[in-house]
């Protein structure tokens, strides 16, 4: 009670205020509804084949099975699609590759069996250890004394190494070897633990836990605690083989071509050949390699840092390098002409040509790729038509074509997010002048649904503005989902890409920090 007898006022507790990224977290990710993954079977892809038979059969590795056996289909443009199967395009070069293992092996299975021919039980205990490895730690005891079974009557039937060589050829076609299962569905911890660390090293790395030195037979050693767990998932996403694969997730989330891909036209385009397309591609992955070579490598470093010096090799984009390697990034007014990875001209190529810029092409992998947005195909009945101004440039083509009631709402986006790197010719070559008229790279932003309208003046501006937005930093988490799990997100993952998001933004732009979540999350590991 108060001194005159009135109550004291009760103190109302006021909630602390919501960080603005949580409120921008829910924007993008509002979904929160649980709902447990459902348990998935991957055919291992082609890079996975390699690492895997490279990792068991050292000595007999011989040639990619990419040579043989053709590309699978691609999901959201990443390999790693739901379920790939073994179907008539593949099947034959598959099965001839794995034969021509075991004829090697059958040449020398020391490489595989190292008992004296004579030791049955020193071949039994060998050849289980094997299938063990080959199958990840994931398979049944019934399966391993079946699969050991039929060597140990191969060996009685023929030669051991007739034999030996047949072992590896059954198991290498088996489905326990070509196939993984996604999120363990079985009661027993062992098979369990086994299926969760092909599953990290495999996601992680395209490899198998052997490649890291971690045993498959022996997996649940490595999460027998919350540190050892941390410990085993540190260990695969700081390998090389863990960073070669985030560099393979940013060539394929930036659609960059292979040199015979390109749609470069030679005629309209003379310094523009194999070799050059070649040094293009060395300079986008020494560029990559350099940043994610960090530690903690981070987002802003590859989309916000001035390319290195351009090489003498180069020399038909960037011109004759000089004594100051910077001024040959700087246009006549002073600006950088270049900033990140989206101005390196593989990028711009891989979304250009045959004889011009294509700024729809641009900017339609802006808007889908890099900032994940929603564009619809145009109507059937819509015949597109870019006129024939008499020396104008492809900026005012495209805005008078794109101008009628049907277009305006899809080009409104498509437009600035091509204009804006008029700059760059088709081959990447930085230019002030289209068709003869000056180019205009002015656009103005004013989709992004934050903060106020933006209008930039040139290229590097332009990124700036988009690369520092939240819808470009939300799409890249989901990209990031996509390529690692291998299928579009759903509603029910909003949770895990809430998290993703957040760790990204108080990470300042980590990128194995934002995996990290990924991979603790049950997306990948099924609680227990």
């Amino acid at each position: 009670m108060g001194a005159e007898g009135t109550a004291t006022p009760q103190l109302k507790r006021v909630p602390p205020p919501r960080l603005y990224v949580d409120v921008l977290a829910e924007r993008y990710f509002p979904n929160t509804a649980q709902k447990a993954p459902e348990p998935r079977i991957f055919r291992l892809t082609r890079d996975q084949l390699d690492a895997t038979v490279r990792s068991l059969l050292p000595s007999y590795f011989a040639t990619s099975v990419k040579s043989v056996m053709a590309r699978d289909p691609l999901q959201t443009n990443y390999e790693y699609a739901e379920l790939l199967s073994v179907n008539a395009a593949n099947f034959g070069g598959l099965t001839n590759w794995i034969g021509d293992i075991a004829n090697r092996v059958r040449t020398k299975p020391s490489g595989v069996i190292t008992c004296a021919k004579s030791d049955s039980a020193c071949i039994d205990t060998q050849a289980r250890a094997f299938i063990v490895r080959a199958f990840r730690g994931d398979v049944t005891a019934e399966k391993l004394a079946q699969t050991a079974a039929f060597y140990q009557s191969r060996i009685k039937e023929t030669t051991f190494e007739q034999a030996t060589g047949d072992l590896v050829e059954v198991v290498l076609n088996s489905p326990a070897f070509l196939f993984r299962k996604e999120i363990d569905s079985e009661p027993e911890r062992s098979l369990a633990e086994a299926r969760r660390l092909q599953t990290l090293t495999y996601t992680l790395a395209d490899a198998p836990p052997e490649a890291f030195a971690l045993q498959s037979a022996n997996a649940s050693q490595y999460f027998r605690s919350g540190q050892q767990a941390a410990i085993t998932l540190d260990t695969i996403i700081t390998a090389p083989a863990a960073k070669d694969k985030l560099k393979r997730f940013f060539n394929a989330w930036l659609e960059i071509k292979e040199p015979a891909d390109f749609t470069i036209s030679t005629n309209y385009y003379a310094d523009f050949n194999p070799q050059l397309a070649a040094a293009m591609l060395s300079e986008t992955d020494a560029f990559l390699a350099s940043r994610l070579a960090k530690p903690a490598p981070k987002l802003r470093d590859i989309t916000q840092t001035t390319p290195a010096a351009p090489q003498a090799n180069l020399s038909a984009i960037y011109g004759t390098p000089g004594a100051d390697p910077i001024a040959a990034m700087i246009a006549a007014d002073e600006s950088p002409q270049r900033m990140g990875i989206f101005s390196l001209p593989a990028v711009l190529a891989s979304h250009s040509g045959p004889t011009n810029t294509r700024p729809i092409k641009r900017g339609v992998f802006w808007a889908k790729k890099l900032m994940c947005m929603d564009m619809q195909p145009p109507p059937p009945s819509l015949h597109i038509e870019i006129y024939d101004l008499e020396g104008a440039t492809e900026r005012e083509k495209i805005h008078q074509a794109t101008q009628r009631s049907a277009c305006v709402g899809c080009h409104k986006v498509i437009n600035p997010l091509g204009f804006f790197q008029e700059n760059y010719d088709a081959i990447g070559k930085w230019r002030t002048l289209d068709n003869g008229q000056p180019v205009d790279a002015s656009v103005l932003i004013d989709f992004l649904g934050e903060g106020s309208p933006k209008k930039t003046q040139t290229p590097v501006d332009a990124m700036k503005v988009l690369t520092n937005s939240t819808m470009f930093k939300q799409c890249f988490v989901r990209q990031l989902f996509r390529f690692y799990m291998g299928r579009n997100e759903e509603p029910a993952d909003d949770t895990v890409l809430r998290q993703m998001f957040l760790k990204f933004s108080a990470t300042d732009q980590d990128i194995l920090n934002t995996v990290y979540v990924l991979t603790s999350s049950d997306r990948l590991v099924k609680p227990k």
